[in-house]
């Protein structure tokens, strides 16, 4: 009895076996473009954290009813390549006195498209 059951068992078995599929892994090379692609995706979302940092910059997002915490998840919640135009503006204007607003304005009127494409959702009322 104990030998017909080993013998059921091991049927079981390779039946089991033979209708299971087994998936290969797949594993490549990563390349350093998009290795470095997030490498500055990060560095660029740092640079923003940086400027909501600031007071003056937390003033006028509160000016127009965004809270810093709101702006904070809306920089996590973009994609590289809208971090990377954003960042961009930045050290493209000057870094003090109004070139400062005109790039807090910049982020705003971003916030504002990416509202308008239904991308985001900071401005409730838009």
């Amino acid at each position: 009895m104990r030998n017909s059951l080993n013998i059921a068992v091991i049927y079981a078995s390779v039946i089991t076996l033979m209708f299971s599929q087994i998936m290969p892994a797949y594993a490549g090379l990563i390349g350093t473009d998009h290795f470095m692609a997030h490498q500055i995706g990060d560095q660029d979302r740092e640079t923003l954290r940086n400027v909501l940092d600031r007071d003056d910059a937390r003033n006028l997002l509160e000016k127009h009813g965004v809270s810093p915490e709101q702006a904070q998840e809306r920089i996590d919640a973009l994609t590289n390549e809208e971090v990377r135009i954003v960042a961009q503006k930045f050290e493209d204007i000057p870094a003090a006195g109004s070139g400062f607003l005109l790039g807090i304005l910049v982020v705003v009127l971003v916030f504002i498209i990416l509202d308008l494409a239904k991308v985001t959702n900071v401005f409730k009322s838009i």
